[in-house]
């Protein structure tokens, strides 16, 4: 089935690997009518728009439009992937002083040419920068959200998936927290069809033992240091997970996801942003859905949250 583009105008700030990949992402599905680019290089940012400009007699969307701009305004939504990329053997938390520097030097501007805009920030440390956002912005929390730990839970459902040998789309999981080392795998409420994810080995008769259960945590956890030592950057799955944030953004009705949002009491978090099942639709982030966890996974909540706010007030803002 075909849908017809979001009748909404969308910008992207910042158009290196996970920028452009998101844009080339979004031609495909037409999620937005107007795709707006905008780069502090200007000239990657025409070669960007003019290369996607080209793939629209493509698509099933040519009714889309594709330009760039070196100002931003007027938008229903901003995706902001702009700053300092992970390097290897760099954690995501230590780029946090870089790029708070970089978005305070566009970001007041950016919020208030865009005050009816949701805004969707990708760059790294996600959780940190959603917190920096908001703060510079003064925007309400529902307008302000990370794509937090939607693609840590596509990797962890991928993983159980590859160890159960079923479809990804079968399992029913997902990681909460930080997007980064303090994540929290919740393995209580993982499942498949009908069954626990232990039940369902049980049945099949499929070892699951504790060296696998601390495997695919490490995996889920390290996926992008192994990425990064091999190509230098992850871009393909964050641009598309970046994408079906975006669409479901654009629908009239709540999609459930992991994203990063302000905490205000859930799970007895308070300020600071991180991921929990949230729903989201063309109002923002408008709801956090607690959920069971054990009691080690509320206690690695809440030390996640903790290593996050000690990053936060870091920067003294």
């Amino acid at each position: 089935m075909r849908f017809a583009p979001c009748a909404r105008r969308t910008a992207i700030v910042g158009v290196g690997a996970v920028g452009s990949t998101t844009a080339y992402a979004m031609l495909q599905t037409g999620t937005a009518s107007e795709l707006v680019l905008h780069d502090h290089d200007r000239l990657r940012a025409e070669g960007e728009y003019m290369d996607l400009q080209h793939c629209l007699p493509f698509t099933h969307h040519s009714a889309m439009s594709v330009r760039g701009a070196d100002e931003i305004a007027g938008c229903g939504l901003v995706i902001v992937t702009a700053g300092a990329g992970q390097k290897p053997g760099e954690s995501r938390l230590d780029l946090v002083k870089r790029n708070a520097d970089i978005f305070a030097s566009f970001f007041p501007l950016l919020s208030r040419n865009n005050p009816d805009a949701i805004f969707l920030i990708v760059t790294n440390p996600v959780d940190v920068m959603t917190r920096v956002a908001l703060k510079l912005s003064g925007l309400p929390p529902q307008q302000v959200i990370g794509t937090g730990t939607v693609l840590d839970t596509a990797r962890f459902r991928t993983l159980i998936s590859q160890h159960c040998r079923i479809l990804p789309r079968h399992v029913h999981a997902m990681v909460i927290g930080e997007h980064g080392d303090s994540e929290v795998m919740v393995w209580s409420r993982a499942s498949i069809g009908a069954y626990r994810v232990a039940e369902y080995c049980d049945y099949l008769k499929i070892p699951l033992t504790t060296e696998d259960v601390e495997r695919i945590n490490n995996d889920v956890r390290n996926a992008a240091y192994q990425i990064i030592e091999r190509k230098g950057a992850t871009h393909f799955a964050i641009g598309v997970a970046t994408n079906r944030i975006a669409e479901a953004l654009g629908m009239n009705e709540s999609s459930l996801y992991t994203v990063s949002r302000r905490c205000e009491g859930i799970f007895g978090l308070q300020d600071v942003c991180l991921s929990v099942p949230t729903l989201i639709d063309r109002r923002g982030a408008h709801a956090h859905m607690e959920i069971g966890l054990s009691s080690s996974e509320h206690a690695a909540l809440l030390r996640s949250g903790e290593v996050l706010n000690e990053v936060y007030e870091s920067l003294g803002l």
